[in-house]
């Protein structure tokens, strides 16, 4: 038992220091943002910071990775956070969120926030239950929200379209369809607020573009709501009603895009740069070119699937109006509506059921182990097991013997010679079965290891 048991000793070990960790972790501060009614007026304060100052550490006074922030954003606007990298973008939504901890200023939000994340949260169930996540089915704003974010053409390419069973992570997904997939989430949520950090980083230029019209734009799904979004993206800046520069977590320039732009300051250089980086002297046209090819493929794509175009992409007044908060689905479900189980279609990417064998295993099984864990640790492991069953038998048989010897001659004779080959057969046992599980788990569990490892050069199979 004692490789079991070390290897036992070492996982608790891990799994204490992990949970110690967590559960001595700070709270976050709940007193960081204050959230009050939303408004209904296009134009009204949504967002307010007043000499906002921000930091990851609490417990170190110098450690402040937000200094000084006033920001204002109002219902229907575009307000894109731009700098290079580090310069805490990122950060930014997170203290407008509620994650960072605010030592000075204030925070004011009303209603209700939807935060689009770098790193995607994925649940390991459908696609459909994923943009859901918990909210009411609404059939028309569904077709119309998986249009805006272009997912019709992956619903087309996956086994079982919106119904496809994604893994932990969507570990069965791609960059670019986790960024769309994470957003038509957002967007269906039908939040107040929004907090989109660099949602386009993971998504094809021409994709962009369509994100751009059917979501964030001026005629997009979120045109009356409050969109703060951090991005490099020229497109998006010049769709925004400001744009603000931020470097080593301070706002150093703001403005709307004509403005910055014929200013020419800090703003000015950075979208150069971006141009250079990108595209050279030529971005303008590549970014007019690339629009014009997106306008035509979702023209196409509303003619091919009618029964998803629920309503004009023209119309935004009418969406503004008719867009309501979702509802959370009922937990109630109602027992005439319910589907067997047995007579829906079955799904390809749908978890197979499970079904239990009787009877005995077959011992071309334990052939099929024994061949894969290598044949001389198995049989290494077979003569020590049955050496040490022999050896723990003779131990029994020789104390028998023992025994009666002493009610044969009324007093223990030879009582070293007895005790010392007692002795031996009970160590002799013992050092078997740690000798077997040796073998056990390092000739024939790392045998299996070993043997999957794909094919490499000798150099880099020494160096391993």
């Amino acid at each position: 038992m004692l490789p079991m048991i070390i290897s036992a000793l070492v996982e608790a070990s891990v799994a204490v220091g992990r949970v110690t960790s967590f559960l001595t972790a700070d709270e976050l501060q709940f007193d960081a943002v204050r959230h009050e009614e939303a408004v209904t007026k296009d134009g009204e304060e949504t967002v307010r910071i007043t000499n906002g100052t921000f930091t990851w550490n609490k417990n170190e006074p110098d450690s402040n990775c937000l200094k000084n922030l006033n920001f204002s954003a109002t219902k229907g606007s575009l307000s894109c956070i731009i700098g290079r990298v580090g310069s805490g973008k990122s950060s930014f939504l997170q203290a407008v969120s509620g994650e960072l901890n605010r030592r000075a200023g204030e925070v004011v939000i009303r209603g209700s926030t939807a935060y689009v994340s770098q790193q995607h949260f994925i649940m390991n169930a459908t696609i459909k239950d994923n943009i859901l996540f918990g909210h009411r089915f609404d059939p028309a704003f569904y077709a119309e929200t998986v249009q805006a974010c272009a997912l019709l053409e992956d619903f087309d390419h996956l086994p079982d379209g919106d119904e496809t069973q994604v893994g932990e992570k969507g570990i069965s997904l791609s960059g670019g369809q986790k960024a769309r997939l994470s957003l038509a989430r957002a967007v269906y949520a039908r939040a107040d607020v929004y907090l989109l950090d660099d949602p386009l980083s993971a998504v094809d230029q021409h994709v962009g573009r369509h994100l751009i019209d059917r979501v964030f734009g001026p005629h997009g799904l979120l045109a009356g709501k409050t969109r703060i979004m951090a991005t490099n993206s020229i497109p998006v800046l010049r769709e925004a009603d400001s744009v603000t520069l931020i470097v080593g977590g301070e706002f150093v320039e703001s403005g709307s895009y004509d403005t910055v732009m014929a200013s020419k300051g800090a703003i000015y250089d950075i979208i150069r740069h971006l141009k250079e980086d990108r595209n050279g002297d030529s971005a303008s046209d590549d970014v007019t070119i690339v629009a014009a090819g997106a306008s035509q493929d979702v023209s196409s794509e509303e003619d091919d699937v009618p029964e998803m175009n629920a309503r004009s992409l023209g119309n935004a007044k009418s969406r503004r109006i008719s867009i309501r908060r979702a509802s959370i689905a009922s937990l109630k479900r109602d027992r005439r509506k319910i589907v067997d189980e047995e007579a829906r279609p079955e799904r390809r990417t749908a978890t197979s059921k499970e079904h239990s064998e009787q009877g005995k295993v077959k011992w071309a099984v334990y052939g099929e182990y024994a061949k894969a864990c290598n044949l001389s640790g198995v049989a290494l492991y077979m003569v020590a097991l049955v050496v040490s069953q022999i050896a723990s038998v003779g131990a029994n048989l020789w104390l028998k013997r023992w025994s009666e010897l002493n009610s044969q001659h009324g007093r223990n004779p030879e009582v070293g010679k007895n005790l010392g080959i007692y002795f031996a057969f009970g160590i002799g046992a013992a050092a078997l079965v740690v000798l077997q599980n040796l073998v056990l788990w390092i000739f024939c569990a790392i045998e299996v290891s070993i043997g999957n490892l794909p094919e490499c050069p000798s150099a880099a199979w020494n160096q391993y």
